[in-house]
């Protein structure tokens, strides 16, 4: 190898050997300056607080469910678990007769609408009154919505039980008890019909003058629009 070789290799091998020490000291300097990042991270600090809401967060009115009382005011559904509503009319039952009564039912809250469901409710477990003949085993139960669509359909008081289904939010200011009615938005409103018979059978003599004490009781979940 010639003079002029040997020097251009050599200047090549160093020139690699630069650029690799290069390349290592660069690595090197980095990790310094990473470090020395991380440190003065460390050393500074801040903090920020976001609200969430102007007035916090949470429905800001009440959820509300109501019936419509048969001289046309208000009766609010609020108590947790749903509210006992006496159906009157049920005390007027003779054997081989039946009873039905209509009550309508609203969404009283302003922007959320609410699932409803509704049981019949024997008071104290078996419907008895206090000093008469219990006549709540030989009741049966049936109910429609306002359409006429079947609910349930000639079951004892333990099966008497469905869904009126979603009522719309009313759209409108809430209504408190003991005023009359005003109608909301279109879907806040259902009507149950419920049809009470008592069916005819022998040593039903026995039962003359029973009663029995019995609720239709509401319930409502909110669901959000």
């Amino acid at each position: 190898m010639t003079s002029s070789r040997r020097e251009q290799s050599e200047n090549r091998r160093a020139r690699k050997r630069t650029r690799g020490a290069t390349v290592r000291l660069v690595c090197a300097s980095g990790a310094l300056l990473l470090g020395a990042t991380s440190i003065s991270a460390a050393m500074l600090t801040d903090d920020s607080n976001l609200g969430l809401g102007a007035t916090g967060i949470g429905f800001d009115g009440r959820f509300d469910l109501a019936v419509v009382t048969p001289d046309g005011s208000v009766e609010q559904v609020q108590e947790i678990g749903g509210e006992e509503l006496v159906i009157d009319a049920a005390r007027s039952l003779v054997p081989g007769r039946s009873v039905s009564v209509d009550i309508p039912v609203f969404n009283n809250t302003t922007q959320l609408a609410a699932e409803t469901t509704f049981e019949i409710v024997a008071a104290g477990g078996d419907g008895a009154v206090t000093g008469v003949p219990n006549i709540t085993p030989h009741l049966r139960f049936s109910a429609t919505d306002a359409s006429g669509t079947v609910l349930v359909d000639d079951v004892a008081w333990e099966d008497a039980s469905g869904v009126l289904g979603i009522l719309a939010a009313r759209d409108s200011a809430p209504l408190v008890d003991g005023v009359p009615y005003v109608a909301g938005a279109v879907g806040s409103e259902q009507t149950l019909r419920l049809t009470i018979e008592y069916v005819d059978g022998p040593a039903l003599e026995a039962l003359n003058g029973g009663q029995s004490a019995l609720s239709v009781r509401f319930h409502a979940t909110s669901v959000t629009p």
